[in-house]
Formats: C-alpha cells, sequence, structure tokens
C-alpha cells in the first residue's frame, strides 16, 4: 500500500514540476555570460539611462533572457511571475521605490518558452514598453 502512495506522489511531481513556466533571475554578476545581454545593459546605464521597458533575448538552447529596465535608479525590479498561456506569456514585475548604483536599474529574467504574445508588467498591470 505505501508503495501504491510513493507512486503517486512521484508521479504527481513529475507532472506538477512539468507544468511550471520555468523561469528564473539570472544575477547581475554573471552578465559577462551572454554578450548582447551585456551590450545592452551597458547600453542602459551609459545611453539609455531613462528607459523604462524591457527587450528580448534568444541564449542558449532557444530560451529567453528579458531585460527589464526602470528607466530610473529610484526604483528596483523584482520578479513576480510568470504567466504563459497558448495565446500568451505575461512577466509581472514588482515596482520598489529604493535608491540603487545603477544610473537605470534592471532585473535579469529568463524563461524556458515565450508563447503567444509577450508582455511585461508592473503589479498594477501597467505595460512596460518593448525596445525597439
Amino acid at each position: 500500500m505505501k508503495k501504491i502512495y510513493l507512486i503517486i506522489f512521484v508521479l504527481m511531481t513529475v507532472f506538477l514540476s512539468a507544468c511550471g513556466s520555468n523561469t528564473w533571475v539570472l544575477e547581475k554578476d554573471r552578465l559577462d555570460e551572454v554578450a548582447s545581454v551585456k551590450n545592452y545593459v551597458e547600453q542602459l546605464q551609459n545611453d539609455n539611462t531613462d528607459f523604462r521597458g524591457y527587450k528580448v533575448f534568444t541564449i542558449s538552447e532557444g530560451k529567453k533572457m528579458v531585460v527589464v529596465s526602470s528607466g530610473t535608479s529610484n526604483q528596483t525590479l523584482k520578479f513576480k511571475e510568470a504567466d504563459v498561456s497558448n495565446n500568451s506569456t505575461i512577466i509581472t514585475v514588482e515596482e520598489e521605490s529604493r535608491k540603487t548604483e545603477e544610473k537605470n536599474s534592471y532585473i535579469l529574467i529568463g524563461i524556458d518558452e515565450i508563447k503567444g504574445e509577450f508582455s511585461v508588467v508592473n503589479e498594477s498591470g501597467e505595460e512596460y514598453k518593448e525596445f525597439e
């Protein structure tokens, strides 16, 4: 009887882990790992210090890296959640009023796959602009 419970538990764990959106936040000290992302972040710190928005990069094995910037040094960003469905992918970030050393504070959010229309929003539902 215990074996049946163990098998059910293992199967449910595997099933639930497969249903996740597979997102992560990349530590800023690992920025050198992707040259295109590093170049963009340097641009945010030197030329586009007031740009509030995001840019999507394709990194290893087709995974995506989303760089979200606040447009100020007086606000930090935290990853809240990713909502992925067949028709859309929405990343939500939390904005905190806090002074940073960065001229344009940013966050690096990795996601395995973007499905359908993509957007980045704050907790109030306000959309970030895509960098073109």
